[in-house]
């Protein structure tokens, strides 16, 4: 049976070239954008046109938990300021802007452009540390519907189980994602990570009892997932430790494919410029799209093949 299914994909992979599913993906993506504008006022569609090209993600939690470092890490450079002391860094919320261009998409026979150059911004909110409840966190996914929301926990800092259950209700409520990740994984023994994760899962089955487990991320069917990550190398000089980075591929794939096609879009952009997210999990990204989107359908099919083919 698993032979079967490796030869599926190989026959996938051959008739599927790239430059197809490009062409055929913008166009689609044009044909979307001329019908916006001819069945709308001008006002209207250049209104959804730029709202499309904007999207948002939070990232909150106890403070020194390494959310300015998974901030980085998810993007791919340094943008999120970061300390190694044991003073926070991030002392007030910010909100960090990832401005971008997706390039323009020509047939390189033809020289016929399919696609202009499509501008984007990513609002990237870095939340001060907080472990109680705080309304400040819940006004910015009331007013922003962020594609997802991730929360960072380490072992030995924590937020308040009543924080986060209300942070998970108001996810649940409008429809976004949520993702609590144990951070800083190597930094402490073994029961606190699994002590962490426990309570994640305790918080997370209340919500949604359609629980699996793939490549070490837990999933609460459409509502969120649990995970661990070390967004940097661990060093520790007095212990003689030393652990790579770890988690953070399996991580940014388990939230591509638990988003909807319009806040998946904006992931993708997100993830532009992380070459070793593409690079780590090209074939679990093509098979993702392959499974999910009709052959050549989408602007997402494009962007994802194109990303991962051109990675060699």
């Amino acid at each position: 049976m698993a032979s079967k299914n490796n030869e599926e994909k190989r026959a996938r992979n051959r008739t599927i070239p790239v430059t197809s599913a490009v062409t055929i993906g913008a166009n689609n993506l044009r044909t979307s954008q001329i019908e916006c504008a001819n069945n709308n006022p001008s006002f209207v569609a250049n209104y959804v046109e730029n709202k499309l090209q904007e999207f948002t993600f939070i990232v909150c939690g106890a403070p020194r938990t390494g959310k300015s470092t998974l901030i980085n890490a998810i993007i791919g450079r340094e943008l999120a300021a970061t300390s190694p002391g044991p003073v926070p860094i991030t002392q007030e919320s910010t909100c960090y802007e990832l401005n971008g261009t997706f390039p323009e998409i020509i047939d390189r026979q033809t020289s016929e452009r399919y696609v202009d150059a499509q501008q984007f911004r990513i609002n990237i909110w870095d939340t001060k540390g907080i472990k109680t409840w705080n309304s400040s966190i819940v006004d910015i996914i009331r007013q922003k519907n962020p594609m997802c929301v991730i929360l960072c926990a380490s072992p030995g800092s924590f937020a308040d189980d009543e924080f986060i259950r209300g942070l998970i209700s108001e996810c649940v409520h409008f429809n976004i994602f949520i993702a609590l990740v144990c951070t800083n994984q190597w930094n402490g023994c073994d029961d606190k990570r699994k002590a962490v994760m426990q309570d994640f899962h305790d918080l997370l089955k209340s919500y949604n009892q359609n629980i699996y487990e793939e490549n070490g991320i837990y999933y609460y069917g459409n509502i969120g997932l649990a995970a661990m990550v070390n967004s940097v190398e661990y060093i520790n000089r007095r212990l003689d430790v030393e652990k790579p980075k770890s988690g953070i591929g399996t991580l940014l794939f388990g939230i591509m494919k638990s988003l909807n096609s319009d806040k998946l879009l904006g992931w993708c952009y997100t993830l532009m410029e992380n070459d070793g997210f593409w690079s780590q999990m090209q074939t679990e990204i093509q098979d993702f799209f392959a499974g999910q989107f009709i052959y050549g359908k989408s602007m997402l099919w494009s962007l994802s093949r194109g990303r991962t083919w051109f990675q060699n």
